[in-house]
């Protein structure tokens, strides 16, 4: 909106009929361009105010002003405005200004605009320049359109440079094709280390980690992007114990991990628990960089308050000169998990002050922290504003936590109605939940008959059959506890694990939804 009035300033400032051009136009003629190019597609009356100005503003005797916005532009439809003006003017874009507008198609895919450009291209003479060709197959690949980007590379295939097939490696592989992506990397005249490392992200990105590591292993060179996709593509797979070696290898050889890398080992650590790797990664990233990123800082956090070393969370927290909403969800979350519930819903009052807006996962945090500490009215309250308030759509999660923290508090028949009211059909984790709560509390019938409905709706899920004969168990009824163990066994119903119930010992359900 700030630029829409920049450009509704400068245009309007040209003089009626005459169309004398803007002092800013003529003192600034960049800034000026900046403001049209942006806004014209939003604004097409300034389109005619700002042609008229151009042709008197004495900046179009050649296309190398415009082509240092093209450079900069991240909006196609502005860079195709652009290079209309050029063409209005007899000046025919260059090399240089079809590549800057395509390579924006790459940061806002948009396939009719990147056709349009690419048009352009072949009839202005310049489809076979290596640097356009680049930016149109990216551009083509971006916008989903595979089938384009072969038939271009196809075409120019004998002009094509090492930066053309590493494209149509990535290209492929980030379209899922990761066979396609490793024969144009066999194909390939030669190759450098981008290249290896776009053979590498691939498999790894896909999962296939025996791959990966054999092409790890075979690079001829490897920089910090080449380790940083071995680290992130482990900790994907969940091996995370070999991410960490392969990280520790990574600094041992002197290669200063990028940020990836950090963020990588940094949440191997936060799955594994293990806050010792934590505390090393934390104390190597303190000394080897000059301030966190916000993202960095944030996995730092999230990884404290899951390996139980909530001070050094807060620390942390406190010391991020940026905060964004993953860093106050990971605060709050990580003071639920740590028996810090009252200090979490502090929190969110800071978060609302400092004017950051909340989401739905940081009512998962919030309604954690409540269940934990049996705040029944402030749950409500939360949930309430949660969907009245802010207009989230509230998810099984936030049920599950709600029943949890009712059914722990006694309040079974209320969970069964907030239960019955959701608009979307409840998970029988819900249901099961509930039936535990019934047992705890005394409330056989109920739970009986909720048990009952949970065979029903999951009749080979032994844990249901094993939950209904408890709480028969539990009210001495021995009979029906004894019909229902036979019945598990003649149906030949595999027991399982089952899942955890609503408790009365402070322990959360570890798996409702499982």
């Amino acid at each position: 909106m700030q630029t829409t009035r920049g450009a509704d300033q400068h245009c309007p400032i040209l003089a009626g009929p005459t169309c004398q051009c803007s002092p800013m136009a003529n003192s600034q003629p960049s800034s000026w361009l900046a403001a049209v190019a942006t806004n014209a597609a939003a604004r097409p009356a300034i389109l005619h105010r700002a042609h008229a100005a151009l042709i008197t503003s004495g900046h179009l005797s050649s296309c190398t002003s415009v082509n240092s916005l093209l450079r900069a532009a991240r909006i196609p439809a502005a860079c195709a405005l652009l290079l209309r003006f050029l063409l209005l003017h007899r000046l025919p874009p260059d090399h240089l200004s079809l590549s800057f507008s395509l390579h924006s198609c790459t940061r806002s895919p948009s396939l009719p605009v990147a056709s349009l450009l690419h048009s352009f291209a072949f009839r202005l003479g310049h489809a076979r320049d290596v640097y356009v060709l680049n930016a149109a197959v990216s551009a083509y690949f971006r916008a989903t359109d595979v089938a384009s980007a072969e038939r271009l590379f196809s075409y120019t295939k004998d002009v094509a440079d090492v930066v053309t097939w590493t494209t149509m490696v990535t290209g492929h592989a980030n379209a899922g094709d990761v066979a396609r992506a490793r024969w144009f990397f066999d194909a390939m005249p030669e190759r450098n280390v981008v290249s290896w490392n776009a053979m590498l992200g691939a498999y790894a990105s896909a999962g296939m980690l025996s791959k990966a590591r054999k092409v790890f292993d075979t690079m001829p060179s490897r920089n910090a992007a080449s380790w940083s996709s071995m680290v992130t593509g482990l900790v994907q797979s969940n091996q995370c114990e070999e991410a960490l070696r392969v990280f520790s290898e990574m600094v041992g050889t002197g290669v200063v991990p990028n940020e990836a890398a950090l963020v990588s080992a940094v949440s191997a650590c936060s799955l594994l628990r293990s806050i010792e790797h934590g505390m090393w990664v934390h104390a190597y990233a303190k000394r080897e960089l000059n301030g966190m990123s916000v993202i960095l800082a944030t996995a730092i956090v999230d990884m404290y308050g899951k390996c139980g070393g909530i001070h050094n969370a807060v620390r942390v927290f406190a010391a991020m000169p940026v905060k964004n909403i993953y860093s106050w969800n990971s605060m709050i979350t990580g003071l639920a998990m740590n028996g810090r519930e009252m200090q979490a819903l502090s929190l969110f009052w800071k978060m609302q002050m400092a004017g950051v807006r909340p989401n739905d996962i940081t009512f998962i945090g919030l309604l954690g922290a409540c269940s934990h500490s049996g705040l029944v009215d402030e749950g409500r309250w939360l949930f309430n504003k949660m969907v009245n308030g802010f207009g989230i759509q509230p998810l099984q999660e936030h049920y599950g936590l709600m029943v949890d923290l009712l059914g722990r508090a006694g309040h079974v028949r209320e969970a069964v109605d907030f239960v019955n009211s959701m608009p979307v059909e409840p998970h029988p984790g819900l249901w099961g939940a509930l039936a535990g709560a019934c047992k705890i509390h005394g409330e056989v019938e109920l739970g009986e008959e909720i048990a009952k409905k949970l065979i029903e709706l999951e009749p080979r899920h032994g844990s249901r059959y094993i939950l209904l004969s408890n709480i028969y168990g539990a009210s001495n009824r021995w009979d029906d506890m004894a019909t229902v163990r036979r019945l598990l066994k003649e149906r030949k119903v595999p027991k399982g694990t089952g899942n955890a119930m609503v408790g009365n010992d402070g322990q959360s359900m570890k798996s409702m939804l499982g």
